[in-house]
């Protein structure tokens, strides 16, 4: 970080970082070296509405009005036992622990109901891996990647999306001889420099994943001595993993059997990491199709060891952080309300649920659900 006269002038990676080797990415070196400091694009006040919201008029007022103004208003809420129709929605704007969590001491304490920010975009994956491994979020540890014989990269594009990531733990592996798989409907970066790359039909992902366990079961590539001992259900897959061989898959996703084959027994042979994006699960049923690669893991035993087990929306809370510690849910007096971001157009334009919306590090109007209903509630 580069400072003038006790301003930032300049922000920079740091080139002995153990990830990031100095690289920022994009929307940090735009964020924290354009609009982060230009005055002009960047508000220095409160604004408060003046006129209907469609001519998006405000005034500057200062922060000790702006303030004052909310309090009142919560107080009158809160006053009216109506605390629960105080909204509150946060994202990912900035990813930082005291900024994403921070905030919620205050809601908890008012007892206001939270829009989750566990979205639609990757809900349901999170709630398959929850169910498969009791967890969703400590998988495996990216810097073990070149531990790995074989990466498999189901439904993402970390070229784009995790350029720290593939630039160093992805690329030492593949350097070292790692056999990188991508399936994936598009050839994107990552599927273009792949030793492998299954295109497949979208939305014949379990198809895929099924005809993947069939290679395994018939070229007796399945842990068993693992799954007796840690996998509850194994049996009642077998019945569709007999009927689900490549060339059936071949005719349901696109994909040759001959490729699905090598690919399987790649994976298989381990030890293996599987990289799941979360293209996977916005699909009907998206959460069972989470489901049936995760089975892959078990089945194949890649659990426990160096270079195996699965990766899938990693965050700081996923990396030994009690976020409870900055949050403090207990400061709650009851239970907090919580409603679904599919949910939060609906709510608005329901008064006696919702007088109140409080936004912070998210902006619902353009990336929640049901835009125009949301906007013109």
């Amino acid at each position: 970080m580069h400072t003038r006269d006790g301003s930032i002038t300049k922000v920079i990676g740091d080139p002995e970082h153990p990830v990031s080797h100095g690289k920022l990415c994009g929307k940090c070196a735009i964020a924290y070296n354009g609009a982060w400091r230009d005055p002009a694009l960047r508000l220095s006040s409160p604004l408060r509405r003046a006129g209907p919201k469609s001519e998006g008029k405000f005034v500057a007022i200062s922060w000790d009005e702006a303030l004052a103004e909310v309090s009142e208003r919560f107080r009158q809420l809160v006053a009216q036992d109506n605390a629960h129709t105080i909204l509150h929605t946060h994202y990912t704007g900035t990813v930082g622990v005291v900024n994403i969590a921070f905030p919620l001491r205050f809601f908890h304490r008012l007892g206001a109901t939270e829009v989750d920010p566990d979205t639609v975009c990757n809900k349901a994956g999170h709630a398959a891996l929850d169910l498969t491994f009791g967890t969703s979020v400590v998988g495996f540890d990216p810097r073990t990647a070149r531990d790995s014989r074989c990466i498999l990269i189901w439904g993402a594009n970390p070229s784009h999306s995790a350029p720290h990531q593939d630039q160093r733990f992805i690329a030492e592996a593949a350097a070292a001889g790692t056999t990188i798989i991508v399936v994936d409907p598009i050839e994107h970066a990552t599927a273009a420099a792949s030793d492998m790359f299954l295109k497949l039909r979208p939305g014949t992902d379990a198809a895929l994943g099924f005809a993947f366990l069939n290679v395994m079961k018939t070229n007796g590539l399945i842990d068993w001595e693992f799954v007796d001992a840690h996998v509850l259900g194994a049996k009642s897959l077998m019945e569709t993993i007999d009927r689900t061989t490549p060339a059936v898959a071949e005719k349901l996703c696109g994909v040759p059997a001959d490729l699905i084959e090598k690919a399987a027994r790649a994976y298989a042979e381990g030890p293996s990491l599987l990289w799941l994006g979360q293209g996977v699960q916005r699909q009907t049923y998206g959460g069972n199709v989470f489901r049936v690669l995760s089975a892959l893991v078990a089945f194949s035993g890649n659990v426990g060891r160096p270079g195996a087990g699965f990766l899938y929306l990693n965050g700081p809370d996923r990396r030994g952080i009690d976020m409870d510690t900055v949050a403090m849910p207990e400061l709650a007096r009851g239970e907090t309300p919580s409603i679904s971001h599919m949910d939060l157009a609906a709510t608005l334009e329901q008064p006696e649920l919702a007088k109140a919306l409080v936004t912070w590090n998210s902006n619902p109007a353009a990336s929640s659900p049901e835009q125009r209903r949301l906007r013109k509630a």
